[in-house]
């Protein structure tokens, strides 16, 4: 089992693109593979377009025993990137939570989202939202232990018969 004291949160380097991609795709896998051929080619066309950004967004992996077993991505609210989806004032998002599907359990995915949140309020920012499916269990139980609640103003649906569901932890009161 691996110590979560062990593992390391911080921001990626350029060089790291690759390995971030290939861990995302790992960890999506699962969820494409219920995708018909055209929703699955646009899934995956989507998440290589976000992972290619490279301004107005924190790019923020974990590492352990020296390499990367997650990444996530943090736009701010003053962000100017076209992949941001949650447009509320004063809000960030959360974006492509990923975790290698060999660390799942760990707690990897708990401290990228906790990290979102130390930076988010560092910020300044009201909140932060993100988009899942219901058929991302394990996320949602994730979110919703950490202090996310359903906010359906920020549900939308990218394709058709998909519905991502939007989720805000509010930083407010905090």
């Amino acid at each position: 089992m691996t110590d979560i004291n062990k593992i390391l949160i911080r921001n990626a380097v350029e060089s790291e693109q690759d390995i971030i991609r290939a861990i995302v795709e790992e960890a999506y896998e699962e969820y494409a593979r219920t995708m018909s051929d055209s929703m699955r080619e646009e899934y995956n066309r989507r998440l290589v377009t976000t992972l290619g950004i490279k301004e107005s967004v924190e790019r923020i992996v974990a590492e352990s025993g020296g390499n990367i077993v997650g990444s996530v991505l943090l736009y701010h609210s003053t962000s100017s990137a076209s992949e941001r989806v949650v447009r509320n004032p004063g809000w960030a998002e959360l974006r492509l939570l990923a975790v290698h599907p060999s660390m799942r359990g760990h707690g990897v995915g708990a401290l990228l989202v906790q990290e979102c949140i130390r930076r988010a309020q560092v910020n300044g920012e009201r909140a932060i939202g993100l988009h899942t499916k219901d058929e991302m269990h394990s996320a949602v139980r994730l979110y919703e232990r950490l202090g996310f609640t359903r906010f359906q103003d920020l549900d939308f649906s990218p394709a058709s018969g998909v519905l991502l569901k939007g989720y805000c932890y509010n930083l407010d009161n905090r």
